[in-house]
């Protein structure tokens, strides 16, 4: 538990301050996912929150995600809870939301490890969550495939296009005393482009997407040479393209005002 950050159980269903116990044969994560996801129905939130709410005796916030590591968190802001919580917790039975409130309310040792068990006989609900978006272009917020299709057909029809996918989940690195984060990348020897995860959400523009899409396009379409076993990735040829883009300012304007939001992003 972090200071001011509240309680938080993590994929193993352990708290990060505890030992991650080992997958034995019977791993939990072997099974295949459930069909039915609860996740799905857009009132769910809303039950879950009113539910943890009665037993809290307080009203809260409910966000629910497909994270990969926090499973349940809370924190306390202007004297409200804001609870990020699993999709496999909206259709938890009873005695597992009863052991959340307390395990929420005061970090009930007990409560803990009855979560421990309901956490681990979902950790398939877990892993499906994360392959789910890894290497697809359908995303929550933005459709790569979409994206890429349309400015394929606006700047470089005679290209056979390359494929296109969201990426690992990659954290932000420190480069010198500022943090980093590679939103694009082109693979030559693959022909395909990734674009990080933390582009995949409602607040991130549609533009700014095009334009990072658009970026990495630009290395398809004009690959630099190669010296000494090096490529030289923006050249001459390079910069002037990308320069075509349309709301290339726009777009850079935008990340200068996010950059740090970009940085600070945690998956789910």
């Amino acid at each position: 538990m972090s200071p001011g950050c509240g309680a938080a159980l993590d994929a193993t269903g352990r708290s990060p301050a505890r030992s991650r116990p080992p997958m034995g044969r019977n791993d939990p994560a072997r099974q295949p996912p459930s069909p039915h996801d609860a996740s799905r129905t857009s009132a769910a939130p809303a039950t879950l929150a009113a539910k943890l709410a009665a037993r809290l005796g307080r009203p809260l916030e409910v966000r629910v995600t497909d994270n990969t590591r926090a499973m349940l968190s809370v924190r306390h802001v202007g004297g409200v809870r804001r609870v990020r919580a699993h999709g496999m917790f909206l259709d938890a039975p009873d005695e597992v939301l009863d052991a959340a409130a307390r395990y929420l309310a005061h970090g009930d040792p007990a409560a803990g490890d009855h979560l421990d068990a309901y956490i681990r006989a979902n950790a398939h609900r877990v892993r499906a969550g994360a392959a789910s978006r890894r290497g697809e272009a359908g995303g929550r917020a933005h459709d790569l495939a979409a994206i890429l299709n349309g400015l394929v057909a606006a700047h470089c029809p005679e290209v056979a296009p390359p494929s296109i996918a969201w990426g690992a989940s990659r954290a932000s690195r420190r480069r010198g005393r500022m943090r980093t984060i590679r939103l694009g990348v082109y693979r030559y020897d693959a022909r395909s482009i990734h674009i990080h995860p933390c582009l995949d959400a409602p607040w991130v523009p549609r533009y700014f997407v095009a334009w990072v899409v658009f970026h990495e396009l630009m290395h398809h379409v004009a690959p630099g040479p190669e010296a000494g076993g090096r490529r030289l990735h923006h050249h001459e040829d390079f910069r002037a393209l990308e320069a075509r883009f349309p709301e290339r300012e726009m777009a850079l304007a935008w990340e200068r005002a996010n950059l740090r939001r970009l940085v600070a992003w945690r998956d789910g």
